[in-house]
């Protein structure tokens, strides 16, 4: 008989967000029977009124919903219906009870929101979370922390953050399972239609929002240096939110600045279908960031056959092939990578890129089945010592 899992969050989230999307995955492979003994109980969470009050959404976080999830804890217990609470990501830590009956699982994606950082890059100083967030913030990151000191186990979707947990948690165990994704969504293969071109210049995707550790700013910079020749046969794509929160620059005016005329943007709200034919029609995908927790858009586009122009930096930089990735300050490495791509192009006259088996059958290493027998050995392993994994090991 298979042991039940009640999977908890807050708000309810989109699949188009990465914390939701790995959410609902979980929940998902939960429900599908996919984790070997192992199925979903319920999952605890709330929906929110679209223009609900910033007082509202307090009371709502801190207040309504961790007596309802206290509740469905005992009403389990009560029940023996459930054997583990999963909280599925490290910002609602704070829901885990005091004395909880039962063990507690919680992801942790990243930990920069919580213990913010500076880094340098080059000449460049970045900020990594908000450096000086407000008061109900600083309220909010300490139940958040005191929480994920009470869970029994953090599992960490990267070796970055492992190392981040084991620092900041010492006494909470910690393992590394990366995320999965369903590789053969993304393949070639799979696709109902025959990929239409969008336009006849070499397209680029980039996939990210106006935050400064996505580095918005240096892909620019790095495309405004190409010679005029090569930058009139470009035609940029970019996917994500294009104002700035953080009293920066839009994108849009980065690229002004930057010389780039090809330059697209679809926004944040892009269906699975038409980013599936962005990458399709593109010749790669760039990818700058100084920081992610997964790093969802490259492993997405190796499982579709893309090239990532990646930085070597974590956690995204855990997922590419070795010796894949660029240094992430060296504009002259960036340009060359891009010239590259550029002339591949231009040496097909038309034609449509074939697709790299090699890049899928590497993100197939991330395939939702191995996820799932790796979730599956998380779970049993409550109670005992966790050493499951020879990327759970501590983290030098």
């Amino acid at each position: 008989m298979a042991k039940r899992v009640l999977l908890v969050r807050g708000g309810i989230l989109g699949r188009n967000s990465g914390l939701g999307s790995a959410h609902h995955n979980l929940a998902d492979l939960l429900g599908s029977g996919s984790v070997p003994g192992w199925e979903i109980d319920s999952i605890s969470e709330y929906e929110l009124p679209p223009r609900a009050s910033p007082f509202y959404r307090l009371w709502k976080r801190w207040f309504s919903h961790p007596r309802a999830v206290k509740k469905a804890i005992s009403k389990s217990v009560s029940n023996g219906s459930c054997d583990v609470v999963h909280i599925t990501d490290q910002e609602q830590a704070h829901l885990i009870p005091k004395r909880c009956k039962l063990p507690v699982v919680v992801t942790v994606h990243d930990l920069f929101h919580l213990f913010p950082k500076k880094m340098k890059i080059g000449e460049q100083e970045i900020d990594i979370g908000e450096q000086n967030p407000p008061s109900y913030r600083r309220r909010d990151i300490r139940k958040l922390k005191r929480g994920l000191s009470r869970a029994n186990l953090l599992v960490c979707d990267s070796k970055a953050t492992l190392k981040d947990c084991q620092r900041h948690f010492p006494n909470v165990k910690s393992i590394c399972v990366p995320l999965g994704i369903d590789v053969s969504k993304y393949s070639p293969s799979n696709r109902d239609t025959e990929q239409k071109l969008l336009n006849d210049r070499c397209n680029l995707l980039i996939v990210g929002s106006n935050d400064p550790r996505k580095r918005m700013d240096f892909i620019c910079q790095v495309l405004g240096c190409l010679e005029s020749s090569v930058l009139n046969e470009l035609q940029i794509n970019h996917v994500g939110q294009a104002e700035s929160e953080y009293g920066t620059p839009a994108i849009i005016d980065l690229a002004i600045e930057n010389g780039i005329e090809n330059w697209t943007g679809h926004g944040p709200s892009v269906s699975d279908s038409k980013l599936m034919g962005l990458r399709g029609s593109s010749e790669c995908l760039l990818f700058p960031s100084a920081s992610e927790g997964f790093g969802y858009p490259p492993l997405e586009a190796l499982a579709s056959g893309l090239p990532v122009l990646c930085s070597d930096l974590p956690s995204h930089n855990e997922l590419m092939p070795e010796n894949y990735c660029l240094p992430a300050d060296d504009i002259e490495a960036w340009k060359k990578a891009i010239l590259s791509v550029h002339s591949k192009w231009k040496l097909r006259k038309g034609e449509q890129r074939e697709f790299d088996q090699t890049l899928i059958d590497h993100a197939s290493k991330f395939d939702n089945s191995v996820f799932s027998s790796r979730m599956a050995d998380t779970y049993n392993s409550l109670g005992s010592d966790i050493n499951l994994f020879s990327f759970a090991k501590k983290v030098e």
